[in-house]
């Protein structure tokens, strides 16, 4: 009866040792705001948008589709019934990423404009962020280990059946 006892505990210890030494991974995925203008000559506000909960602006990117011949002014505003910010970048290329990390609260309005030089004409530009919601706005959903490892052996086979024909 005394040995039973013992193996059972060696059974239970070594199966939570198995499963002290798994990583879970939770990811927040960054929202997306993006717009595009396409018109004979494109100056002004080309992008806005409200944030809806607090976090940060995490990573931004232009596409101007035809690389300026000396410059073009973007102004990203960012502003609630507080405060507003400017921070303004001249382009000079096709293509530019930038990676702010700014970040914002719930209510901020972010505006974009556009300002060419005078030799510079855009006609099509394309415009994206990507913003990421504090962890306080957001859901947090809670599983077990067995739940998750199950989750992933059924999507395992799923991957490996092969269609009947």
């Amino acid at each position: 009866m005394e040995e039973s006892r013992i193996k059972k505990l060696e059974v239970i210890t070594q199966r939570l040792m198995r499963r002290a030494h798994k990583h879970i991974v939770g990811l927040i995925t960054p929202y997306p705001i993006s717009n595009s203008v396409v018109g004979d000559k494109i100056g002004g506000v080309i992008l806005r948008y409200m944030f809806p909960c607090s976090g940060t602006i995490t990573k931004g990117m232009v596409n101007l589709i035809n690389k300026p011949k000396k410059w073009v002014s973007i102004n990203v505003k960012l502003f609630n019934e507080n405060k507003s910010t400017v921070k303004g970048f001249t382009v000079d290329r096709r293509m530019v990423t930038v990676e702010p990390n700014i970040p914002i609260l719930a209510g901020d309005c972010l505006e974009v404009s556009l300002t060419t030089s005078s030799e510079d004409t855009v006609s099509e530009i394309w415009i994206a962020f990507l913003w990421t919601p504090s962890m306080k706005d957001v859901n947090a959903k809670s599983f077990l280990i067995s739940e998750i490892e199950n989750d992933i052996l059924n999507e395992e086979a799923l991957i490996t059946d092969e269609p009947s024909v």
